[in-house]
C-alpha cells in the first residue's frame, strides 16, 4: 500500500469516532446545562421556518426536520453555489454527477431528481435522470429553508427527499443602498463578482443586482484521479441578472403585492472517470454549453385580513428553462456524437388562505397548479460514415392540479398537533413525437392522496419533543416516459407506461435549548417503491423498441426499485461560559438499501457516517467584530452495486479546513478567508461526485454603502 493511501485512510479512522463521540458529549451536557448556567442568546432553533408547515413557525416547535441558513451565514461563507451551503446540513449530500458546475442535493440517500426546490415558494422543474441544478446567484438570497424527508402534503410532487426553499432577498430599509462583492477561489483558479442597489421609498421598496463568475479546471492532489493535478472537464461559468420590486398598501400596510424577474446562464463541462470507460469504449465526453434559466414572478401576501382570515397568500409564475447537451462517445475507429436540445416551460401558481375560526386551530386551505411542458429534439451524427443525422422530438407535458389542506390543533397544555392532507390530479400528454411506437399514446390521468401528520410537545423545559408521519409522491419525468437517451455505449428507452413513485417516511426528534446548548436530534425510517430505474432489455418484462445501434447495450426505464432508509441525524453547539467559544457537530448516520428486480443491496454510494466537527471563535480584533472557525469534514467510504456492474467502492476520507473572517464599519465592509483541505488530501465522497478539490484559498470581500 503506498504512504499516500495509507494516509488517506488514517484521518476517517481518527475523525469519525471524534464525531460519534462529540455527539454523545453534547447530548449528556443537555440533561445538566440548564442547571449550572442562565439562558444563552439566540441559536439555530430560534430561527422561524416556513416551508416545514407553510406558517411561520421557529425551527424549535417544528413538527418536521428543518434547517434554516440564514443571511449570516451565507454572508461568512464564500460558497460558488448554493449546493455548498447546505453541504453540511445533516442528512444531505451535495451531488454534481460529475458536473461541478450544476451541483445538486440528496436528502437522506434519495436522489437529487427526488428533491424538490423551490425558489420563492415556486418550484423548477427539471427532466433529467439527475435532478434540478440550482440556478440562482447566493448573493442575492435572504435565506434557504431545508425539509428533510417527505414533504408532498405541503409543498407539491417530487418532495420524497425533502425540500429546498430558497428565499432571494427585498429592498433594503433606507432609499438607496449598494453592495458589492467578490470572492477569488484558489482550487479553480476562479472569480465572482457581484454588484446590487436596493432600497424603500416609502412604501415602496426594490432591488436589482447582477454576478458573473468563472472557474476552471478544478485541481486536485496529484494520484488516482489526475496526474496533473488538475482535473479536466471541471470547468464552469455563471452570470446572473436579477430584479425585485415591491409595494406595501393598506390602512395598516398589511398587503404587500412584488414582481420578481431573474435570468440566470450557465455554462459547464463534464469530467470523465477514466475508470469507468471499459470496451469497446476508448473515450467518452459530455459538455452542457447552455443552461438557461428565464423568470417571473408575481405574489401578494396579506395578513390580519379579519378575526378569522390571519393570511392570504397569491403567486403566479412563468419560467423557461433552455438546454443544450452534447455527449460523444468513441468506440475504436467509430465516434458518436449526439446533440440534445430542449425548452422546459413552467406556468403555475399557489393560493392559500390561513384561517383560525377558534383560538385552539390554525388552519390552511389551499389550491396549486402547474403546466410543465418540455419540448426536446435529439440528432446523432456517426463517423464514418458520417451520415447526416435525422432528428428526434418529442413534445410533451404533465398537467398538475392539486389541493391541500392542514390544521394546527394545540388539543391539550403543550401539546400541538399538525395535520394535513393533499389530492394530486395529474395529466400527462404526447403532443407530438417522432418515435412511431408511441404516437398513438392517449395520454394518462392519475389521481392521489398524500397525507402526514405531526405531534409535538413542549412541557419539558427548554425542551420541544416531537414525532412525525409523512408521505412523498412523484410522478415520472417527461424524459423517462418519451425520451430515449444515450451516454457511453448504451442507449436507455423511455416507457409511457411508468408509474408514480410513493414514499412512507417515521420520524422522532427532540430539540433542547438553553444554558448555552442547542441540540436538534432525529432518527428516521422511511420506505420508497415502485422507483423508475433501469432494466436490461435482455431481462425487462417490458417490450423494448427495436431502434437503436446494434452496438449499444440497450436498457428501458421500469417500475422496479424500492428503497428503504434509516438514521439519525444530528446538529449541536455548545458556547462555554465566560468565553467566545463554541463546539459543534452536525453529522448523519444511515443505511439505505436498494431492492432491484434481481437482488436488494445495501452497496447503494451513502457513506454510513458523514458529518461536521469544528470549534468557532466569536468576538473583537482590533477594534471590529471578527469570527474563527476551525473544523474537520470527514465520511466513511461508500460502495455501489448496479445491476451488471461489478461492486466499486470509495474510501472513507476526512479534511482539516479553517475559516475566518470580520466586519467594519457597522457592517458596511465585510472580509472572509478560508482554507480548505489544509492537509491536501485525495478523496472522493461518492460516485455522483467528482474527486474533492486540493488545498486551496478562498478570500472573499463585500462593501455596502
Amino acid at each position: 500500500m503506498s504512504t499516500r493511501r495509507a494516509a488517506r485512510r488514517d484521518v476517517p479512522a481518527i475523525a469519525l469516532p471524534a464525531l460519534l463521540a462529540s455527539s454523545a458529549t453534547l447530548a449528556l451536557l443537555a440533561t445538566g446545562a440548564a442547571r449550572a448556567q442562565e439562558d444563552g442568546g439566540v441559536t439555530f432553533l430560534d430561527t422561524i421556518a416556513v416551508v416545514g408547515t407553510r406558517t411561520e413557525t421557529s425551527v424549535q416547535d417544528n413538527p418536521a426536520s428543518v434547517t434554516v441558513v440564514g443571511k449570516e451565514e451565507i454572508a461568512r461563507k464564500s460558497a460558488d453555489g448554493i449546493a455548498e451551503l447546505l453541504r453540511d446540513v445533516p442528512g444531505v449530500e451535495v451531488v454534481d454527477s460529475s458536473a461541478p458546475g450544476m451541483k445538486r442535493l440528496s436528502i437522506r440517500g434519495e436522489s437529487s431528481r427526488r428533491v424538490t426546490v423551490l425558489i420563492d415558494g415556486q418550484e423548477v422543474t427539471d427532466h433529467s435522470d439527475y435532478g434540478t441544478p440550482i440556478l440562482i446567484d447566493p448573493s442575492n438570497v435572504e435565506r434557504i429553508e431545508v425539509v428533510r424527508g417527505p414533504a408532498s402534503v405541503l409543498h407539491g410532487a417530487k418532495a420524497i427527499g425533502g425540500v429546498i426553499n430558497i428565499i432571494t432577498r427585498r429592498g433594503a430599509g433606507k432609499p438607496v443602498e449598494a453592495e458589492m462583492g467578490g470572492t477569488y477561489y484558489s482550487g479553480t483558479a476562479g472569480w465572482q463578482g457581484w454588484a446590487a442597489v436596493s432600497g424603500t421609498l416609502d412604501n415602496f421598496d426594490y432591488r436589482f443586482a447582477g454576478s458573473l463568475d468563472d472557474h476552471g479546471d478544478r485541481r486536485v492532489p496529484e494520484g488516482r484521479y489526475s496526474a496533473t493535478g488538475r482535473l479536466d472537464g471541471t470547468a464552469f461559468s455563471n452570470d446572473n441578472l436579477s430584479a425585485h420590486l415591491g409595494y406595501a398598501f393598506g390602512e395598516a400596510n398589511n398587503h404587500y403585492i412584488a414582481l420578481k424577474a431573474t435570468q440566470h446562464r450557465m455554462a459547464a463541462q463534464s469530467w470523465t472517470d477514466p475508470a469507468t470507460l471499459r470496451p469497446p469504449v476508448t473515450d467518452f465526453r459530455i459538455d452542457l454549453p447552455q443552461r438557461d434559466l428565464r423568470k417571473v414572478g408575481l405574489y401578494y401576501d396579506g395578513t390580519d385580513i379579519s378575526d378569522v382570515v390571519r393570511k392570504v397568500h397569491l403567486d403566479a409564475y412563468y419560467q423557461t428553462v433552455d438546454r443544450l447537451f452534447t455527449n460523444e462517445v468513441t468506440m475504436g475507429a467509430i465516434r458518436q456524437k449526439t446533440v440534445s436540445q430542449d425548452v422546459n416551460t413552467n406556468r403555475g401558481g399557489t393560493a392559500q388562505v390561513d384561517l383560525q375560526f377558534h383560538p385552539d386551530h390554525y388552519t390552511i386551505v389551499g389550491l396549486y397548479y402547474l403546466a410543465d411542458d418540455l419540448d426536446a429534439s435529439k440528432a446523432t451524427t456517426t463517423t464514418p460514415p458520417g451520415r447526416t443525422p435525422v432528428p428526434t422530438t418529442d413534445d410533451a407535458s404533465i398537467r398538475t392540479v392539486s389541493a391541500f389542506a392542514q390544521n394546527e390543533w394545540s388539543f391539550a397544555e403543550d401539546f400541538r398537533l399538525t395535520a394535513g392532507t393533499r389530492y394530486y390530479h395529474t395529466r400527462t400528454d404526447l403532443a407530438h413525437t417522432s418515435d412511431p411506437s408511441r404516437q398513438g399514446y392517449a395520454g394518462r390521468s392519475d389521481g392521489r392522496f398524500v397525507a402526514s401528520a405531526g405531534l409535538t410537545y413542549a412541557g419539558i423545559d427548554n425542551t420541544t419533543l416531537r414525532a412525525l408521519y409523512s408521505e412523498g409522491y412523484i410522478t415520472p419525468t417527461l424524459f423517462q416516459l418519451f425520451t430515449d437517451s444515450t451516454a457511453r455505449d448504451r442507449i436507455i428507452y423511455g416507457n409511457p407506461a411508468l408509474k408514480p413513485e410513493t414514499s412512507r417516511n417515521v420520524e422522532i426528534g427532540a430539540r433542547y435549548d438553553a444554558g448555552g446548548l442547542a441540540l436538534d436530534a432525529a432518527a428516521f425510517y422511511s420506505e420508497a417503491q415502485d422507483y423508475v430505474t433501469r432494466l436490461s432489455c435482455a431481462a425487462a418484462s417490458a417490450t423494448c423498441p427495436g431502434h437503436g445501434n446494434p452496438s449499444q447495450t440497450r436498457f428501458i426505464y421500469a417500475n422496479a426499485d424500492r428503497a428503504r432508509t434509516y438514521g439519525l441525524e444530528l446538529a449541536a453547539e455548545y458556547t462555554i461560559p465566560g468565553t467566545r467559544f463554541t463546539p459543534y457537530v452536525t453529522g448523519a448516520w444511515m443505511r439505505r438499501e436498494l431492492e432491484f428486480d434481481a437482488f436488494s443491496t445495501y452497496h447503494s454510494d451513502t457513506p454510513a457516517l458523514s458529518g461536521r466537527l469544528g470549534l468557532r471563535w466569536e468576538g473583537e480584533v482590533a477594534g471590529h467584530d471578527a469570527w474563527a472557525d476551525l473544523y474537520l469534514r470527514a465520511a466513511s467510504g461508500v460502495s455501489l452495486m448496479e445491476e451488471g456492474e461489478p461492486l466499486r467502492r470509495l474510501p472513507g476520507w476526512g479534511t482539516l479546513n479553517f475559516a475566518f473572517g470580520g466586519a467594519f464599519g457597522d457592517d458596511g465592509f465585510r472580509y472572509s478567508v478560508a482554507v480548505t483541505n489544509i492537509l491536501d488530501k485525495e478523496y472522493r465522497s461518492s460516485f455522483d461526485e467528482v474527486p474533492g478539490t486540493g488545498r486551496s484559498v478562498e478570500v472573499s470581500l463585500r462593501m455596502r454603502f
